[in-house]
């Protein structure tokens, strides 16, 4: 059974985790976020009225008044480092975007994840990126196998930072009361 999508399903945890990152690493009111799928801005509204911005940019692939009517994984991919705090908000999974942020990132940068299942009990499909991330690119995997292959692709996503020099120095998971996870990281490059 499909769930519908709804925009900010569980907004309480969502906006819980957001602030608990920008007191903790963007307290001096410096922040610049990236807002990658801002529907309809209610969790930027709600923080922008008790935290300082710098600037604050949202994107959404729907044009809308106040936001930028582009594919925000496209956004990601040129290779834009003018945010440090980045907000992949999507219906599904937000591997796309992760990947792209790991290629371009140059800065400390907070980054807010919902990973989320359309279906009930976890189904779906898996990304491209989610099946590079378990060795299984160009793999035909059957939809039974891959309800049970999402909670693993969630840490190899996660660990592939690592790959391209950038630690993970603190992350945090926020309790959800639907079947969306609501992950928060702080990411910053490896000094060599």
């Amino acid at each position: 059974m499909k769930q519908k999508k709804t925009d900010n399903h569980d907004p309480a945890a969502k906006l819980a985790l957001r602030m608990h990152f920008l007191r903790k690493y963007h307290s001096d009111g410096g922040a610049r976020v990236l807002d990658c799928c801002a529907g309809s801005g209610l969790l930027w509204g709600e923080i922008r009225q008790s935290i300082k911005l710098v600037s604050y940019l949202g994107l959404d692939v729907k044009k809308k008044k106040g936001r930028l009517g582009i594919d925000s994984s496209r956004y990601l991919a040129a290779g834009c480092n003018a945010f440090d705090v980045i907000d992949v908000d999507t219906y599904g999974a937000p591997w796309k975007h992760w990947f792209e942020i790991l290629k371009h990132m140059e800065q400390p940068t907070t980054v807010f994840l919902t990973v989320g299942m359309i279906k009930k009990g976890g189904g779906g499909a898996l990304q491209n990126e989610e099946k590079e991330a378990l060795g299984i690119t160009g793999l035909h995997v059957p939809m039974g196998i891959c309800g049970r292959l999402h909670e693993l692709s969630v840490k190899c996503c996660l660990t592939a930072c690592y790959r391209y020099d950038i630690m993970i120095v603190d992350a945090v998971e926020a309790a959800s009361t639907g079947n969306a996870r609501y992950i928060g990281v702080r990411l910053e490059r490896q000094k060599k």
